[in-house]
């Protein structure tokens, strides 16, 4: 995980600070203030320099990360193991929800592409909130669904374009 990473610092901050960098993203317009407080009992914060890997190609690793600060790149290797960038993300948007979701390998490899601050939220941690408050866990994966459509949809439209 990213805690073991030199180049990434565990930011020790409470439910509330965590809601209040949470309040600035998407979440913020998706969640009460109370939900955001409580997600916050369940996310770590990590402060991340510059071209450090945060997920990487293949590694498996069920952790969705909010970047509240900074941007990062999108890797994905070609057959000839050659490593394209197909996007840049910059704050505030989240990505790698399809491992959590899924807890399938990761499809693509992320890099600090500045200094970045990122929520994590692991799966475990996720299954332990959706057992304690089902109503939080069921609009976050909605939340989720609908970036991963959103998603899909700008996929779908590039692909037109290609064919």
């Amino acid at each position: 995980m990213l805690a073991k990473e030199k180049n990434v610092e565990r930011l020790q901050l409470n439910p509330e600070e965590l809601a209040q960098m949470l309040d600035k993203t998407s979440w913020g317009n998706t969640l009460t203030w109370e939900e955001l407080v409580t997600l916050g009992k369940f996310i770590q914060a990590f402060k991340v320099r510059p071209n450090t890997v945060l997920f990487s190609e293949g590694e498996l690793n069920q952790t969705m990360a909010i970047l509240v600060e900074g941007r990062v790149e999108i890797f994905k290797s070609t057959l000839d193991e050659e490593k394209k960038s197909i996007a840049k993300v910059k704050s505030p948007q989240t990505f790698g929800e399809m491992s959590l979701i899924d807890g399938q390998p990761r499809s693509a490899e992320v890099v600090a592409d500045t200094a970045c601050v990122c929520l994590l939220l692991e799966k475990a941690r996720f299954l332990a909130m959706s057992e304690r408050q089902p109503q939080l866990a069921f609009k976050i994966l909605w939340k989720i669904s609908s970036l991963m459509s959103q998603r899909l949809r700008q996929v779908s439209g590039q692909l037109v374009d290609l064919v």
